[in-house]
């Protein structure tokens, strides 16, 4: 059995920032992941100026293609009169499949394939698969974290679950805007138009996934609708639109409850529900939940749910989304 001082189950931005702030601080660290990096993440790809603060780079310093967005919000159908988007920006898309396997290997981090099945507690070490062992043990492996299963079983509140879907492809002819929609089509959640690098696209939705249940619609049938629409407002082709094959995935919002460490087990990014409460941002509060894991195994900080962007958005567009997500609450 190999031991190591630090495992981080996950190899994502969230595991890989852990692993690159321990190893650059002396620790020894192994990351083990089920996948073989560069690969396939769908996701809107967008970053805030703080998380690149965070991750402490820029985009000259970035070797993929990053685009600085032009951002157009729509609330109810409606544009907003101005261009505006409050973040602590500026903003930029990049594509996960390059982003991810660029932070891992700047990580410096040893990673091996390998898809974590058990995890035990033996005296001061977890213990993974018999084949592993150590004393600081991060799950960074989203939704589904393995280690999230076996140490931190307690179930998490379903009213904050968000479904997705999404596509990401080749399409030279989009519009270089990126557009997010809120509330469309009485959809308590948002929809996006991401131009990204090299000519690539990604749009999607994501809702609530108690809407779904309590309204009786489906998300398939929201995100076809989307589509749709954006072939009437010419931001896309009926051809490429009849051929789009969607895909999903599952995660949580941030909640004050629930434990993100247990002794020397800490969860960070998406397998503790951290994504941001309006826009269900992940990758910022996943860098924010990494740093203070490993600032917390260094001794030089604590990890503190509470210390976690809760919010994407200030000023008034966040003030407009919590009212609309008050007032479909009312109704629903």
């Amino acid at each position: 059995m190999r031991h190591v001082d630090t495992i981080i189950v996950g190899g994502g931005p969230a595991g890989s920032t852990c692993a690159r702030h321990l190893i650059e601080n002396g620790r020894e660290v192994l990351v083990l992941d089920k996948a073989v990096f560069p690969r396939l993440k769908l996701c809107a790809g967008w970053i805030t100026g703080k998380v690149m603060r965070d991750l402490a780079f820029t985009a000259e310093d970035y070797p993929h293609p990053i685009v600085k967005l032009d951002i157009r919000t729509h609330f109810f159908g409606l544009p907003l009169a101005f261009n505006w988007f409050p973040t602590p920006g500026p903003d930029y898309s990049i594509r996960r499949v390059e982003f991810d396997a660029w932070l891992l290997a700047r990580s410096g981090a040893e990673v091996i394939e390998h898809e974590v099945k058990s995890v035990v507690r033996e005296g001061e070490r977890f213990v993974i698969d018999g084949a592993y062992s150590c004393r600081y043990l991060i799950g960074a492996g989203g939704t589904m974290c393995p280690v999230r299963r076996a140490i931190f079983p307690e179930g998490r509140m379903k009213s904050r679950q968000i479904v997705t879907l999404e596509r990401e492809f080749e399409y030279p002819a989009r519009d270089e805007t990126c557009h997010l929609y809120f509330f469309r089509r009485g959809l308590v959640g948002y929809s996006w138009v991401v131009p990204k690098g090299n000519g690539f696209v990604n749009i999607g939705l994501g809702g609530k996934a108690k809407y779904f249940r309590k309204s009786g619609t489906k998300i398939h049938d929201h995100f076809r609708t989307f589509v749709d629409d954006l072939v009437r407002e010419k931001r896309l082709d009926a051809t490429t639109a009849a051929d789009l094959q969607e895909t999903g995935h599952p995660y949580f919002l941030y909640t004050v409850g629930g434990e993100v460490k247990r002794d020397n087990c800490f969860l960070i990014g998406d397998s503790a529900g951290l994504a941001s409460v309006d826009l269900g941002e992940g990758i910022g509060p996943a860098v924010e939940s990494a740093l203070m894991a490993a600032r917390e195994i260094m001794g030089t900080g604590e990890y503190r749910k509470q210390a976690i962007s809760v919010l994407s958005l200030r000023g008034m567009v966040a003030h407009l989304m919590r009212r609309a997500n008050r007032r479909h609450v009312a109704v629903g």
